[in-house]
């Protein structure tokens, strides 16, 4: 994943790519090696951002199950659903954006009272995998006050917690 800007149009973009390999255990991964799959891996799954206009609908859903009620950590965002105004690809990049913009969201059936909009995208329902080598590039916004993430959950019939958690990065800006 790849994503560069700050608050009030903070933008992201990514590039994630999913090697497959036949087995439990993934190769230790060298510091610093150059990116690309190891040795016994395949492609099984990409996703390169070159369609423009809003994420791939094949790839990605909007997770909005809780604007109204209020998220976990107590975010300040609602997080919007087929809004170019909070995700957005554009030549080659997927940009996710965060807004002050409450007057604009205060309208929408879901709005808990957030201040400011952005988009939380995931694979659930779409996109899961046992074992695997993963590679994503990223660049963190550094804005005062974000809190950009990559994690990956385990899949129903369990829930979070129980289901786990493996945070790639949880970045918060000061």
């Amino acid at each position: 994943m790849y994503a560069d800007g700050g608050v009030d149009g903070t933008r992201c973009s990514a590039q994630n790519f999913l090697y497959a390999h036949e087995g439990p255990f993934c190769p230790p991964i060298t510091p610093g090696a150059v990116a690309g799959a190891p040795d016994g891996y395949q492609l099984v799954w990409s996703d390169e951002f070159d369609t423009a206009g809003l994420p791939d609908e094949l790839n990605w859903n909007y997770d909005t199950e809780r604007n109204a009620a209020g998220w976990y950590n107590n975010e300040l965002q609602y997080y919007g659903s087929h809004r170019l105004e909070n995700s957005r690809v554009e030549a080659g990049v997927l940009k996710i954006i965060a807004r002050s913009d409450k007057a604009q969201i205060s309208g929408i059936s879901d709005y808990g009272g957030q201040l400011y909009s952005s988009a939380r995208l995931i694979t659930k329902g779409k996109r899961a995998w046992t074992f695997g080598f993963f590679e994503i590039r990223a660049k963190m916004p550094c804005g005062q006050g974000t809190w950009p993430a990559i994690w990956m959950l385990g899949v129903e019939p369990v829930t979070w917690p129980a289901n786990g958690e493996i945070d790639i990065v949880e970045h918060t800006g000061k």
